[in-house]
Order: C-alpha cells, then structure tokens, then sequence
C-alpha cells in the first residue's frame, strides 16, 4: 500500500490524515530516543534554534512534529561526523581541520559540527557547504558561512581536507557510482560520512514520475536510487570507498516485537523506517580494477 492509498483510507472515515501522521510520529519518535539523544538534542537546539529554513524551498506547514523529525535525525548525524574525526583529533590539535558538507542546504551540520568540536574536542572545524541550488548557496553565505555553488559530481578542491559529509544526498543523484569514484580518484580527504534512507529492499524512486505529475521539480525534491545497505556498500567499495562503521537510526522502538512490526509498516507507507549511516575509507583496490570509469 502506497502513501497515497493510506491517505484516502483515513479520509473516507473521517480523519484528518495529517494529524494522525503527526501524533504517531511524534510518540514513535520520541520513544525511539534514549536519554543520551535527548540530551544531545536539546544541545542541538541551543546550537541552531530554528530548523524552518532547512531546505532550499520553504516548509509549507512547519510545526512541532517536524522539527522533531529532522532534530532526531541530526542527532544520528552528529554522533556520526563526531565519530569520524576521531583519529585525527591529535592531528588537528594546533590547527583547522577542513571538512566539506556536499549538497548541504542550510549550513546547519557544518555549524552543529563547529561547536560541538570545539566544546568536546577544542577542535576547530574549517567548513564548506556545497550545494548545485543557488539558493541554498545564498542563504548559507547570508549567514557569514562558506558555501560554493557545484554539482556534487563535479566538485574538484585542491585545499587538504580531512572529512567530506553527504546526508541524504546520494540517492538524489542521477549516477551516485561516478560521484564516490570523482571524488575518492581526485579528492584528498580519506575518510566520508554519509547517510541515506534505510531500505530493506532496494529500488528506483521517481516519486514524481509514479504519481504521474506535471509538476516541475528539482533534483532537492526526487530520489533516484533508493538502494538497501547492502548495495550502497557494494556500489562504494567499486566506486573506491569501504565502509567501517555503519549503523541505522530508526524512527520507532524497532526492539519491541509487536508495536515495532505495527510502526515500521507505519513507516514504510509514510516516510522511511530510519536512515542509515555509514563512515567510509578512501579504497581504490577495486575501483582501480575497473577499467572503463567515464572519466
């Protein structure tokens, strides 16, 4: 059953779509949280109060429910990134540590990174948001921040950079296997974070495509491949990146038998199950085998 399908469904008996989809995700959110997120999410909120302006188009209903939704999902993203420049921690002690946010929006991770480095880690985190929309671009520099207006699968720095961060930007791209090989061939950070929606069954996306619709969309608003961990991990290794540590976030209590089945089909018919993340090494073994790359 497709989202679609769910909506007419609660419709024809008289619910507000809507409003149920809120209070169940909020309850199934908040209790897929520990005390350690909570914490870190209000930490969050000090950091960058308003997430309203998170996307490159304007919310159209912004409220309590979906702040949630993308605070807790931060939450999965910083613990990844801080996880990350852990072995270079005493590398980057006495200097700037350059980390590029590829197909950022907002500047909202690089901002969350900046602070809580230098409040966990007294590291100072040298950022760059890239983004293909101008303005994402523009709204990022209003802010005081860097940002530089570039396809992902052209970014081309000469600068030493440490991390590149991509969240929930791969499966948005026409050809993810190109964008991973670029820049592991020719960028010079050996080491990626990089998070995307959980699937258990991989598959094409086209969402706009499937609904049939004229409306003209944005490389923002479609996904293209929506692959399980599996094959993004498969896809990464041939396109010169390992994965050494992954881990989903869920957006319900996936361990309680019963309400978790209940709720991941809740999830499945709305939105995603969660996101997966994983941190990635620089390897060409097996990108270097393949010889015919469109380079």
């Amino acid at each position: 059953m497709d989202k679609q399908k769910v909506k007419k469904i609660l419709g024809k008996v008289g619910i507000n779509p809507q409003s149920v989809r809120e209070w169940i995700s909020t309850l199934s959110i908040k209790s897929a949280l520990n005390k350690r997120d909570i914490a870190m999410m209000e930490e969050l909120r000090r950091i960058v109060p308003d997430l309203s302006e998170q996307f490159s188009r304007p919310f159209d209903n912004y409220n309590e429910s979906i702040e949630l939704k993308m605070r807790a999902q931060h939450v999965f993203q910083c613990k990844l990134m801080l996880r990350a420049i852990e072995p270079d921690l005493e590398r980057y002690r006495n200097t700037k540590m350059t980390v590029v946010d590829i197909g950022d929006s907002a500047g909202t991770h690089m901002h969350y990174l900046e602070e809580l480095s230098r409040q966990k880690n007294k590291l100072d985190i040298d950022a760059l948001s890239v983004n293909l929309d101008s303005r994402a671009v523009d709204k990022i520099k209003s802010k005081g921040r860097k940002a530089l207006l570039c396809r992902a699968e052209e970014l081309d720095l000469d600068e030493d950079i440490a991390l590149y961060t991509t969240f929930e930007m791969v499966e948005h791209l026409h050809n993810p296997a190109i964008f991973f090989y670029r820049l592991a061939k020719n960028g010079s950070a050996n080491r990626m974070v990089v998070t995307v929606p959980f699937m258990r069954k991989s598959r094409v996306g086209m969402y706009f495509l499937r609904g049939h619709s004229q409306q003209i969309n944005f490389a923002e608003d479609e996904h293209i491949f929506e692959l399980n961990p599996d094959d993004w991990s498969l896809l990464m290794l041939h396109a010169g990146w390992r994965v050494v540590e992954s881990h989903t976030y869920f957006q319900y209590p996936h361990k309680i038998p019963l309400l978790g089945s209940i709720l991941a089909w809740y999830w499945r018919n709305t939105d995603f199950e969660g996101f997966w993340g994983a941190i990635l090494e620089k390897d060409m073994t097996y990108a270097n085998l393949y010889q015919d790359w469109e380079d």
